[in-house]
């Protein structure tokens, strides 16, 4: 991996120390985790384009939402806010908070490192520096991708963690999650260079699982990641189902992601035993057939999609309307930013619009409001999570964004919902409100010093870079 040629290794090995011994992570206390304390506001959005994803609220002209105690109490016109702080949203178009169903986030400042060409493809080049990886650094990536994820208005996130080396980069991982205020789930795997026929340790999963039921950050959850029948035997993924089945965890695995291992078979051996539910969520699918879409819709588990990694890493195209045609739950996902480039939930959206409509051959076959759907309600729903966000409903979670259609890029705005999938970015991202918590407001982030994440994500790639040198 290059290094900038001003740096002397000494110096990049000197910057990594404080990182590498995990010296500036918060320590998680034995009992309880240590979580940054955040108050939810008082709240009231005044005049906002409201696209809602619940029917029966529908899409609202210049309608006002309450929000108090963290939650959505009120939805209306000309709305009583004794005692709330007013964000005027005269213009703006305001949807739920976005969930992003798949990221692995510990590589976040690997972006763009990989594949390279006449370099190494990218698994073999995540192999090789996954083992450089600390749990200072691991969380290092977790704080960058979740800035990300609040600048671009993902209030939801699902860290898939797979170079869990030792308990400690999980419990690091959790604490970045905890500090964000977003909303997410540590999907808990493995190491990057755990052998096929290796254990994942579930001593530690059952520690972490009691260590944090009972806590009060209720916006985190727990998962299961494995690697599944197309990267390991019966034996070893068969007794990963009851591990989650006896202890409540929902489960992940990638699925179908090449046509070699689509060879696998590996929906039909989960089918054949009875594996497939609501509460397994597959990811890729780019090639699943006929059987396996009949399989997964029987069965209840979602998809999630994510076209961007997914086509530069050369799994294929997401077959968005096979998927969509055989009512499979779908979320989307930006996976990592090694392949994604940065957190673009809007490009993954927009992408996957595409894509419906560019295979089917079909221009009408998809609309921008059903890609927002899975965006937002349809990735809720896929986490279990869809009576607490997801859409915008009295009751639910204050998980909100306002976007501001006055940038070159949104003007004039002729349909919002289509707006927002096919224009919009993160800099139109003005407003984010995680569960009743201002973290953007005015297009700036709120609990995030961008200038030192900067220099802290510098020297994190100093490290991993000297160490691959070393």
């Amino acid at each position: 991996m290059p290094v900038d040629a001003n740096l002397e290794r000494r110096t990049l090995l000197k910057q990594g120390a404080a990182l590498a011994a995990g010296a500036a992570l918060p320590a998680l206390a034995a009992d309880a985790p240590a979580v940054k304390p955040r108050q939810a506001q008082h709240l009231l959005i005044r005049r906002a384009t409201v696209l809602s994803m619940d029917p029966a609220v529908g899409d609202l002209a210049e309608a006002d939402v309450l929000i108090r105690d963290g939650s959505i109490v009120a939805i209306g016109q000309q709305l009583e806010g004794k005692g709330a702080s007013v964000l005027d949203a005269t213009g703006m178009i305001l949807i739920p908070g976005l969930v992003d169903g798949h990221w692995h986030f510990w590589n976040s400042f690997l972006r763009n490192s990989a594949p390279l060409p006449h370099g190494n493809t990218f698994f073999k080049n995540q192999l090789a520096v996954s083992q450089r990886f600390t749990p200072a650094l691991s969380a290092l990536g977790v704080q960058l991708g979740l800035a990300e994820a609040v600048n671009a208005g993902i209030t939801t996130v699902n860290n898939w963690a797979h170079n869990l080396r030792s308990p400690a980069f999980a419990e690091a991982e959790l604490q970045a999650m905890a500090d964000s205020g977003l909303r997410a789930r540590l999907w808990y795997g493995y190491a990057q260079d755990l052998a096929a026929n290796g254990h994942m340790d579930f001593d530690a999963i059952e520690r972490l699982q009691a260590q944090w039921r009972g806590a009060a950050v209720h916006r985190l959850d727990l998962g299961l990641a494995i690697r599944g029948p197309e990267r390991t035997e019966p034996p070893i993924w068969e007794q990963e189902f009851a591990f989650a089945a006896s202890h409540g965890l929902p489960i992940s695995t990638h699925i179908a992601v090449t046509a070699q291992a689509q060879q696998k078979k590996a929906v039909r051996q989960l089918a054949e035993r009875g594996l497939l539910a609501p509460s397994v969520q597959l990811v890729h699918a780019t090639h699943v057939d006929a059987e396996d879409l009949q399989s997964i819709a029987r069965s209840g588990a979602s998809v999630c999609l994510t076209p961007l990694s997914e086509m530069r890493v050369g799994y294929g195209l997401a077959p968005v309307m096979a998927l969509h045609k055989a009512n499979i739950p779908l979320s989307l996902g930006i996976d990592t930013l090694v392949l994604s480039g940065n957190a673009s939930p809007f490009r993954v959206m927009q992408t996957t619009l595409n894509l419906a409509t560019g295979i089917s051959g079909d221009e009408q076959a998809l609309a921008a409001g059903d890609v927002l759907y899975w965006a937002t309600q349809g990735g809720a729903n896929a986490m279990g999570l869809g009576a607490v966000t997801g859409s915008i409903t009295v009751g639910k979670r204050a998980d909100l964004v306002l976007i501001s259609p006055r940038g070159l890029g949104m003007m004039p705005l002729t349909d919002p919902a289509a707006s927002v999938v096919q224009s919009a970015g993160a800099a139109d991202v003005d407003t984010v409100i995680a569960d009743g918590r201002l973290l953007k407001q005015g297009g700036r982030l709120l609990a995030v010093d961008v200038e030192g994440l900067r220099a802290q994500v510098a020297q994190g790639w100093a490290a991993v870079a000297a160490a691959g040198q070393g």
